[in-house]
């Protein structure tokens, strides 16, 4: 998987699909540059699965789990700094000076991004943090933030820290925290592309078992969107895991019980689970692990089998009978496009 492959983009919040992930409660849909207006909820089908369409599916739920590590990466990357242990999955860039500076005073903190443009830091109304700790918020207002990355952030979001354990400038720590009231513009050099969302989901760091690195993301009507398709994920978590202590670094991409809404590709709803967690050396292809694809209402499946790093195969039950009908092969490759 290729950190930053896909331009994200937020464009749609489903209303009333899932809880408020996370502590600090309440569903107050104030950010820092105003109120957010969710639009009224989506109710598309499930997607029927067929031979027909079992490739341009599985592409459809590669792609997404690829673009929820790229956006996890990039915010990440943004806020706080890179473990050492994952060097190439993360941006070097981090504004935690600005967060300690603004936990210690409890007064705005502007500083200027590598190439161009500025990021102030704030705590929310109400807040005024004296430390670094659990349930303290902040605002970030992004003015054009260049840090030389091949991407600039225009825009505003808020975060609230939901566990703190070590410190993150440290190689041992555990952080938790929440990221609502997303607006905000990306540009690539292919293109402008805006991020919203009124809802709230979560990222976590955990470095205790040094060097392992778990990076886990719990969405909660989380929208992406690229040039291709839009995607709503509604539920499940998602965990990357680094283990830099080996000869050839691995990483294991798990999702649990994840349920996507497509509204360009397969205009619907899809669910879909790791049951054998993916397996590759960093950057690379991965050389194993299965992914279950299903329909909710029916028992259509798609069963794809990483056999290596160049085979990936499809086991297509279209009937729900629990019989594979249809096989096919193709390569993780022309599954990412």
């Amino acid at each position: 998987m290729r950190v930053l492959r896909f331009v994200m983009a937020f464009a749609v919040v489903v209303a009333g699909v899932v809880s408020t992930v996370g502590s600090g409660g309440g569903d107050n849909l104030s950010g820092p540059t105003g109120p957010v207006t969710p639009p009224p909820p989506i109710q598309p089908p499930w997607v029927d699965i067929t031979i027909a369409n079992a490739q341009d599916v599985s592409a459809t739920i590669v792609q997404d789990a690829d673009q929820v590590f790229d956006f996890a990466a990039m915010i990440g990357g943004q806020i706080f700094p890179s473990p050492p242990t994952a060097p190439n999955l993360l941006s070097t860039n981090s504004k935690f000076e600005l967060f300690e500076k603004t936990a210690a005073t409890g007064a705005p903190a502007t500083d200027t991004c590598a190439v161009s443009g500025a990021v102030t830091v704030s705590g929310a109304p109400g807040n005024n943090p004296v430390s670094l700790s659990e349930e303290d918020t902040f605002d970030l207002v992004f003015e054009t933030c260049d840090d030389g990355d091949g991407y600039s952030l225009d825009g505003s979001f808020s975060v609230i820290v939901n566990e703190l354990a070590g410190d993150p400038r440290t190689d041992v720590f555990r952080l938790s925290y929440q990221l609502p009231n997303v607006i905000v513009t990306v540009a690539f050099d292919d293109g402008t592309h805006t991020m919203s969302s009124a809802s709230r989901f979560s990222l976590t760091w955990d470095t205790v078992d040094f060097p392992v690195t778990v990076l886990s993301l719990t969405p909660n009507a989380l929208a992406l969107s690229t040039q291709a398709d839009n995607y709503v994920l509604l539920s499940g978590v998602h965990s990357r895991t680094i283990n830099a202590d080996i000869s050839v670094s691995t990483t294991l991409a798990e999702v649990g019980e994840a349920q996507l809404l497509s509204q360009v590709s397969l205009d619907g709803y899809i669910n879909y689970e790791t049951v054998v967690p993916l397996q590759a050396p960093n950057g690379q292809a991965p050389e194993s692990g299965e992914v279950l694809v299903s329909n909710g209402l029916a028992n259509e499946t798609i069963r794809i089998v990483i056999e290596s790093s160049t085979s990936v195969r499809l086991e297509i039950d279209s009937d729900g009978d629990g019989t594979v009908n249809d096989t096919q092969y193709t390569t993780w490759a022309a599954l990412l496009g």
